[in-house]
């Protein structure tokens, strides 16, 4: 931990702390050591962490270096609080940025973080009403992140690192996901990401400002080659990695899967648990089931949301985006709130 109570109830930064002085443990007011050495970030260590759960032991250098020198960025700009103690929900951030009635927990990650754990964490704020940004260390910055992964730290369509050696932030944003390719993302270095001036309010806000997909389709990668992408389809069908349901399902229609419509290889959106064109060719299907009864925006959202990732975000926005291109392309009308497969025969181009 970088910061400790003195026996008169002060704060004080392990930096700025004295060898001769007794410290403890804001959390459990256990005694705490001040550890400090050339190489090391001065902090302080529990000298029995026995009852005491509001602290991580062990924190590694990047993650006391960068929570640090986050402290140090906000602290120009606006009042911060280092490790400060949240007792109506027992969490403690690694700063609480802002005034009282509208500050912001941020969490600086360096180090894995179970699925659970990060929900728990995330549901304690929400409880307290209090907006929370996630911020990744350098371990996280060296990875490929997965999908899974991003989603989960996202905030409103970013992702944001903090590299200590390097002093500056990285935002990725624009995410991408072209099938049988790498994802594709923004990057963008920020020595000040909040530009912080005269328009303080303003500029803060704006980092928790959606990104709307719209905006994001702007950056979007090089135009799809369908050829390419119908080769690929192909080469998983005769390797057998494509869904066997699909594959029955069209089967028995006397359709495969590499004979779609093109327009189902024209999708590039990240966030999918299936690839792009499966969900394209359900969109259809679904549609094609349903017939002359024609089934509900409502509903069709429903069926769909579950091939999306956890944190997303973006999953009415993808629907309605694809609606529209379904219906430019008079595969689908939409009449007394309901959507019609246009074409009986949709793998008929």
């Amino acid at each position: 931990m970088l910061i400790a109570s003195t026996i008169q109830n002060d704060y004080c930064l392990a930096e700025e702390a004295k060898t001769n002085e007794i410290y403890l443990c804001p959390g459990c007011r256990g005694p705490v050591r001040l550890k400090r050495g050339k190489e090391k970030v001065a902090h302080f260590a529990h000298v029995s962490k026995q009852g005491c759960s509001g602290f991580s032991e062990g924190e590694s250098a990047d993650h006391l270096a960068g929570k640090l020198a986050l402290f140090r960025y906000f602290s120009k700009k606006m009042p911060v609080q280092i490790e400060p103690v949240l007792s109506m929900i027992d969490q403690r951030p690694d700063l609480l940025v802002g005034r009282p009635g509208s500050q912001v927990a941020i969490e600086y990650q360096c180090s894995p973080i179970g699925k659970a754990d990060l929900e728990r964490r995330n549901a304690g704020y929400a409880r307290i009403g209090m907006r929370v940004w996630w911020i990744l260390g350098p371990n996280y910055w060296r990875k490929r992140l997965s999908t899974a992964t991003v989603c989960r730290f996202w905030l409103k369509g970013r992702i944001w690192f903090y590299l200590p050696e390097k002093e500056h932030f990285v935002r990725e944003d624009f995410f991408r996901r072209l099938d049988f390719k790498k994802r594709f993302a923004r990057k963008t270095v920020l020595k000040d990401p909040l530009e912080l001036s005269a328009r303080e309010v303003a500029n803060w806000a704006k980092i928790f400002d959606d990104v709307p997909l719209t905006e994001q389709i702007v950056a979007r990668p090089p135009i799809l080659d369908v050829a390419r992408q119908r080769a690929k389809l192909s080469l998983q069908l005769a390797r057998e990695q494509i869904n066997p349901a699909i594959v029955n399902y069209l089967y028995e229609k006397g359709q495969r899967v590499d004979q779609l419509p093109d327009i189902c290889l024209l999708g590039d959106i990240f966030g999918l648990v299936i690839p792009n064109w499966q969900y394209r060719l359900t969109v259809l299907l679904l549609l094609e089931k349903a017939g002359n009864d024609g089934i509900s925006s409502e509903l069709l959202e429903q069926r769909l949301s579950r091939y999306f990732y956890p944190g997303f975000g973006y999953e009415k926005a993808v629907f309605d985006c694809l609606m529209a291109e379904l219906q430019e392309a008079k595969y689908v009308t939409f009449n007394r709130e309901k959507f019609f497969i246009k074409r009986n025969l949709i793998f008929n181009n």
